[in-house]
């Protein structure tokens, strides 16, 4: 059993919509209302018949859970009956997809390309336990009168009183004044430091959040496609969780430029390189993943 954390749709309707000839559209046909038009779904059913098996199937899960919903329900429509709804199917879907793409599945630490098929435009799936970077999150941390703020605070104030201790014991054999606040200087330029590469790497990708593994797989996440609060993402989950996606870009150290004249590429190329050396990975390269889903799999 799946608990989808993240789920991009729109790619899951695609590869089914290539591999069904194009029916997928038929999936979701609903008034404003959230009722099913009955004779719309079983025309798309009909045809459906006639190029595959996938299409009808997740057509007729559809139309049992919506028939079952309106039967408890009434004549009224609710919100979460919709969500319901939506949510059996696109994780039916989903499977379906996932069948269609079979993804090479890539053990921890294994970034080769030759027996994984580790490269540009293949899928692959992974279970690892990730780093979740969120920007927002972190940033806020260093606002005024944040955590970081109340840390170097607080550090300060325990240099200062221990000293202080020592000194009355030992006669102020220990640090002078000035040595006290060097050192606090250099605690809270430790901080600063990581700001500054925070706010780097948010000029360098175009994402709230994203996710990382130490054998260098890179996972940027749109909004729009969670499952669950992103918020709660770093905080609530944690341990091994699997990515199913393709690999889009791999930006390693020996990617140069085609072109030394091509400024772009130039300026391309070192951004690469200042990601590839400020993120907590321990390979050369860099393989950039779009996601299909990010989900925990559970035994039942």
């Amino acid at each position: 059993m799946k608990q989808f954390l993240y789920l991009d749709t729109d790619i899951v309707k695609s590869i089914i919509a290539q591999s069904e000839q194009g029916l997928i559209e038929s999936l979701s046909n609903e008034k404003s209302t959230g009722k099913t038009d009955s004779d719309n779904l079983k025309g798309a059913a009909d045809v459906g018949l006639e190029f595959g098996g996938s299409i009808i199937r997740l057509l007729r899960a559809e139309a049992d859970l919506k028939g079952s919903i309106e039967f408890e329900a009434g004549s009224s429509s609710t919100s979460t009956s919709h969500e319901i709804i939506k949510k059996t199917i696109h994780d039916a879907a989903f499977d379906i997809a996932y069948s269609y793409i079979s993804p090479t599945k890539i053990a921890n630490g294994d970034q080769s390309a030759d027996d994984t098929g580790n490269c540009t435009g293949n899928y692959i799936e992974m279970t690892r336990i990730f780093d979740f970077i969120d920007f927002d999150y972190f940033e806020g941390l260093f606002r005024k009168d944040g955590i970081i703020d109340f840390i170097k605070k607080n550090t300060a104030e325990q240099m200062e009183a221990y000293t202080e201790k020592r000194n009355e014991k030992y006669c102020g054999e220990l640090s002078s004044e000035a040595e006290i606040y060097k050192t606090i200087a250099v605690n809270n330029k430790e901080y600063d430091d990581i700001a500054t590469v925070i706010k780097a790497l948010r000029t360098l990708i175009p994402y709230n959040r994203m996710l990382i593994s130490n054998d260098g797989y890179l996972i940027p996440l749109d909004t729009k496609y969670f499952r669950v609060d992103p918020v709660d993402l770093g905080f609530k989950y944690g341990g091994e969780i699997t990515c199913v996606g393709m690999i889009t870009n791999i930006i390693g150290e020996d990617a140069n430029p085609n072109d030394d004249k091509n400024v772009f590429a130039t300026l391309q190329f070192t951004a690469n390189e200042v990601l590839r050396n400020i993120l907590p990975t321990n390979e050369n390269n860099l393989c950039v993943i779009h996601p299909i889903a990010i989900y925990y799999e559970a035994n039942i």
